[in-house]
């Protein structure tokens, strides 16, 4: 029997008061998703710590010409944290009057000056419509989704017995870290018995992926790293990272000698520095780098996975089964959360099912990455064969005639 169609209204008394207004919500059919934006996403486009220096005629000469430098070394920041590196695109040119209109406002976090001079460091937040705007109009492919903290599991190999839950200098190494500007949060497993347990260091060599996907659901993690680190200071380091993602699974072990680590400097976590009298030695500067390359390649990768392409827009069209509206109301908030989909279409509503019209920067793949970080499951109702490994994603359609995907709430509503 075919679902028969809500007769909205046909609806009486209070219920169906409460039955309009909350179709009224889940019925916006061309409400963007723009107006949704969690803070989250929209602290991706505030740069923090930005140091300038600059001499000039008299204070007032420095302290302006501070400012305007300090924007354009914010957008040249912005632009690094949210444009892939492998594409190897470069800031587009702005005069100033651009520059001014896609800052929304600086803030002071210190300065010193003089009569010629002037040091300061600022906050600078940019007005993320307009550095969309930019990007999308010069053709270059950005992420800008905040995703979920992606925890890296130390492995230090170098000695005669593997580490991991230890205090050695490879987790010395990590625990120095700071908060990193980037789309990823990236810190060490927190210390847990059931993660010790399920996971000791032996068996981190080969890691398993039923042990890490309890480890990221335990930890709320987007991604689980295992970063093995083998050699010494004398001879050279070498990582092998291997990287779970809870629906994808685990990834082929990726190996990075010493001579390609990223020489990035990273944040010192400055509320867990000793005093200087209990100071431990200092730690080989290869270990730094070890540690930047593996926050560099989780970076880099969830670049990869959730890019916003303005040359690959299409739609795609989507089944969401109901238990009621509020189902829908809450689809519809997560997805006003996911950069990738600027338009949200209700093309039908019946008793059991909503049928929406996803508007997508994008491919399927990426979208399928992105609505995981806020807890959607994309799934495909075909059931068809698992792509062959390497091949492209399919492309979203650009006039989606019938339902091949539907999306379901992988966590409910607290």
């Amino acid at each position: 029997m075919p679902h028969r169609c809500i007769p909205l209204l046909r609806q009486t008394g209070f219920r169906g008061a409460l039955f309009l207004a909350l179709a009224a919500g889940a019925l916006a059919g061309t409400a963007r998703a723009e107006a949704g934006r969690s803070v989250a996403a929209e602290q991706a486009f505030v740069e923090q710590g930005v140091d300038v220096d600059v001499t000039a005629g008299n204070a007032n000469q420095a302290r302006d010409q501070a400012i305007l430098q300090a924007q354009r070394e914010a957008l040249a920041r912005l632009f690094r944290k949210l444009t892939p590196a492998a594409d190897g695109r470069q800031p587009p040119a702005v005069s100033q009057g651009e520059l001014e209109a896609l800052v929304a406002g600086f803030e002071l976090e210190q300065e010193r000056a003089s009569s010629v001079r002037y040091v300061g460091r600022f906050t600078v937040r940019f007005r993320p419509a307009a550095v969309r705007q930019l990007l999308q109009q010069n053709g270059v492919r950005y992420a800008e989704m905040v995703g979920k903290p992606a925890l890296v599991l130390p492995v230090d190999a170098t000695g005669a017995e593997p580490a991991l839950w230890t205090d050695g200098p490879w987790r010395q190494a990590w625990s120095q870290i700071g908060p990193v500007d980037g789309l990823v949060p990236v810190a060490l497993v927190p210390p847990d018995p059931a993660d010790q347990n399920e996971l000791p260091a032996k068996a981190a060599l080969t890691p398993d992926a039923t042990a890490l996907a309890h480890i990221a659901a335990r930890h709320g993690a987007g991604q689980v790293v295992v970063a093995r680190l083998e050699g010494d200071a004398a001879k050279g380091y070498q990582l092998t990272l291997s990287t779970f993602v809870p629906g994808e699974g685990l990834s082929p072990a990726e190996t990075v000698p010493q001579s390609a680590f990223v020489p990035r400097p990273l944040p010192v976590a400055t509320d867990t520095q000793p005093p200087a009298a209990a100071a431990p030695p200092p730690l080989p500067a290869a270990l730094g780098l070890a540690v930047a390359t593996v926050v560099d390649r989780v970076e880099e990768g969830w670049k990869r996975r959730v890019v916003v392409d303005a040359h690959q827009s299409g739609q795609v069209a989507v089944r969401v089964p109901l238990t009621d509206l509020t189902t829908l109301v809450e689809v519809r908030r997560r997805l006003a959360g996911v950069p990738m989909v600027t338009q949200v279409d209700t093309s039908a509503l019946k008793t059991t099912e909503a049928l929406l019209t996803l508007t997508v920067l994008g491919d399927v793949g990426h979208l399928k990455t992105a609505l995981a970080q806020r807890d959607l499951v994309l799934s495909d109702m075909d059931a068809a064969p698992a792509p062959t490994p390497g091949a492209a994603p399919a492309p979203a359609s650009a006039t989606p005639a019938e339902v091949h995907y539907q999306i379901s709430l992988a966590v409910a509503p607290s």
